[in-house]
């Protein structure tokens, strides 16, 4: 039988071989992969001139008495900065870029976004440890004399804690960073609460015994 090679091309999809169809879909990633670049990019824009509007507003109206005058003037000279420069040379710019301006106007505007944010936590974190303080108090019944004026003692103390740094942190202007802030009411109201419940604790493993 004689037998004879037979050279063939295979050709699908209208003609095209298969090192081409490889070649327009890896063309096609790319330009799908552009796309979200783009997309990407237009987006961060998009966030850092809402960021310069939005803060312009709050420093005008929510944020005023928590910032002092060199601070606006600062921020806002910043703002402006930055709005001038989206509309000239920042028009066309990378996400890197837009993402890095993003975080310097926020190393300004932070400080005083969390003293605004800190005062409503503060008044809802001091209202939990003196309900904290009240629940301790009630819950110290089946303890011992010895036990109870222990935990009340902790009580006293915490309450007295918080009076004076409450006193010293309202004579404090707005514009300033917190004396108190929420999350050191908040540890010692943990404190006070691993404490009695220790002491509980003990006294019902040596009840059951």
């Amino acid at each position: 039988v004689l037998r004879q090679d037979i050279s063939v091309n295979e050709d699908i999809y209208g003609g095209m071989s298969r090192a081409e169809l490889s070649q327009a879909q890896d063309k096609e990633l790319q330009l799908a992969q552009q796309d979200i670049k783009m997309e990407q990019t237009k987006d961060k824009k998009n966030t850092l001139e809402s960021y310069v509007y939005e803060m312009r507003s709050k420093l005008l109206n929510t944020y005023r008495s928590f910032a002092t005058e060199p601070e606006r003037e600062g921020i806002s000279r910043n703002l402006q900065e930055t709005e001038e420069w989206l509309y000239e040379d920042g028009d066309d710019e990378s996400e890197h870029v837009y993402t890095k301006k993003l975080e310097d106007l926020r190393k300004l505007v932070d400080p005083i976004e969390n003293r605004y944010k800190d005062e409503d936590a503060r008044a809802q974190a001091t209202r939990s440890l003196l309900n904290c303080i009240v629940e301790n108090r009630m819950a110290v019944e089946s303890l011992s004399a010895s036990e109870k004026n222990a935990v009340f003692a902790e009580c006293h103390k915490a309450e007295e804690w918080l009076r004076e740094k409450t006193q010293q942190q309202d004579a404090l202007p707005k514009n300033t960073d917190p004396l108190l802030w929420s999350s050191e009411i908040k540890e010692k109201e943990d404190i006070l609460d691993a404490y009695v419940s220790h002491i509980t604790n003990l006294r019902k493993s040596m009840d059951s015994h």
